[in-house]
C-alpha cells in the first residue's frame, strides 16, 4: 500500500455511515478501509525521555462504499474475528466447529492477557464516540482483534 491517506469525518449520516473529506482525487478506491482515531497523549521514551509521538486510540473502522471526487461514503466495517461471532451468523456454524473453537482457547471475543505491572496501568482511555472532525487513516484491512 502507498503512503496513508489521512481524513477527517465530515458527516455522521447515521450509526452505519459517516463521510470523510476525502475522495478519488486524494487516491480513495472503493472498499478502501479507514481506521478512525483520537490522539490520546504524548508518549516518552522511557530511556531519553525524547517524544516517540502521540498516542491514538482508535473508535472505529469503515469501509469506502462510495467514493466520489471530493468525499466518500463510507460503512461501518467489523473486524474479522467478531464477524463470525454476529448473531445474524450463528446459523451457519456447525456445532462441532464452535465446540473445537472454545476447546483450543480460540473463541471469537476471548483476548490473551500479558504479565503486565498492575501498578503502572494507565488505562484505556475514553475518547468518545466518532464525532466530526475526528482524524482518520487508510489501512491495509482492520486488525483481526479491534
Amino acid at each position: 500500500m502507498a503512503d496513508p491517506i489521512e481524513a477527517k469525518v465530515a458527516k455522521l449520516l447515521d450509526d452505519q455511515s459517516l463521510i470523510l473529506n476525502v475522495g478519488t482525487a486524494h487516491g480513495v478506491a472503493q472498499d478502501m478501509v479507514f481506521c478512525i482515531y483520537a490522539a490520546v497523549e504524548d508518549v516518552a521514551d522511557p530511556d531519553t525521555g525524547e517524544s516517540l509521538g502521540a498516542w491514538e486510540a482508535v473508535k472505529g473502522y469503515v469501509q469506502a462504499a462510495h467514493p466520489q471526487q471530493k468525499l466518500t461514503v463510507c460503512r461501518a466495517c467489523a473486524p474479522r474475528a467478531q464477524e463470525a461471532s454476529r448473531p445474524e451468523d450463528r446459523g451457519t456454524h456447525t456445532l462441532s466447529s464452535e465446540l473445537v473453537a472454545v476447546s483450543m482457547l480460540h473463541a471469537p471475543n476471548q483476548q490473551a492477557r500479558l504479565n503486565v505491572n498492575r501498578s503502572q496501568l494507565a488505562g484505556t482511555p475514553a475518547v468518545g464516540p466518532i464525532s466530526v472532525g475526528d482524524r482518520a487513516r487508510s489501512v491495509a484491512e482492520p486488525p483481526p482483534n479491534a
